[in-house]
């Protein structure tokens, strides 16, 4: 029977090969598991004033009825089926942990503020499997316009190519770009070269320091009206610092999924801004 290397060493051999190949990518890293380690032992849990999904949604729509009728489109439930097939049919060899997939709130989320603001650009942090990428593009296929920049270190598992982005259908073109890379090193660069944004999605590191860095590198290029979705916010106060920003609106979602893209339902906690 052949031994099992167990899980920390195997993270830590694929860490230090990537020392010669990506040095920069290995001190990336290597920072972001500091900073998780540190905010575990030191960081402390916010209190935020919560509502549920359904109250959420009037907070976001422009027009009485409006999101219910966008989260009724066919295509919605389209990529919501696909997502939640795919997700399935790989839970056998996935190298990844399905956790990391964007709930079904936030996804539907991401699909509602993409066709209720219609942006040209999108921004979003944190891609796995690629699940609300899959839900942005489709959304932006609705409207008949705009590109998402999706930025992301791939899950440091082997054989993370089979997996990373699997979500996004094939044909998808010049519509979805990926960035390989940390959120502290790829978003200055990217906004400069984006202009102003419509809608941000954070999905990636959820340490206060990272959250804070994305929030504060965004917020001076996001327009006016517009959008900042936050998954995972319950984990640190960074989401509440964006209070100082004086959003037009900000609110925090604490609810419990219905029809789960994969495994049991569970509690979600994910907030929205509105610049």
């Amino acid at each position: 029977m052949p031994v099992r290397t167990p899980e920390p060493l195997k993270t830590l051999g694929l860490l230090l090969s990537l020392l010669p190949r990506r040095p920069h990518e290995f001190l990336d890293r290597t920072a972001g598991y500091a900073d998780l380690a540190l905010e575990r032992l030191t960081g402390t849990i916010p209190s935020y004033e919560t509502l549920g999904w359904d109250d959420a949604l009037r907070s976001l729509e422009d027009g009485p009825g409006r999101a219910a009728k966008i989260l009724a489109e066919p295509a919605l439930w389209e990529v919501e089926e696909r997502t939640r097939s795919l997700l399935g049919e790989i839970r056998a060899g996935d190298a990844f942990s399905q956790r990391w997939a964007a709930d079904s709130l936030f996804a539907r989320l991401c699909y509602l503020a993409c066709r209720l603001v219609k942006p040209e650009t999108v921004v979003e942090t944190g891609v796995a499997y690629g699940v609300s990428s899959a839900y942005i593009l489709k959304a932006m296929e609705q409207n008949g316009r705009g590109t998402l920049h999706s930025v992301d270190l791939p899950p440091l598992r082997r054989e993370y190519e089979r997996f990373w982005g699997v979500a996004v259908p094939d044909g998808t073109g010049e519509g979805w770009v990926l960035h390989r890379g940390s959120s502290r090193r790829v978003l200055p660069v990217l906004l400069r070269k984006t202009g102003p944004l419509d809608l941000f999605v954070h999905d990636s590191l959820h340490t206060r320091r990272n959250m804070s860095h994305e929030f504060d590198t965004v917020w001076p290029n996001l327009r006016t009206g517009g959008v900042i979705l936050a998954d995972d916010v319950e984990r640190n106060s960074a989401f509440a610092d964006l209070r100082l920003k004086k959003p037009s609106f900000l609110r925090v979602v604490r609810d419990r999924e219905r029809d789960p893209l994969h495994g049991k339902a569970a509690p979600v906690v994910f907030g929205l801004a509105q610049k």
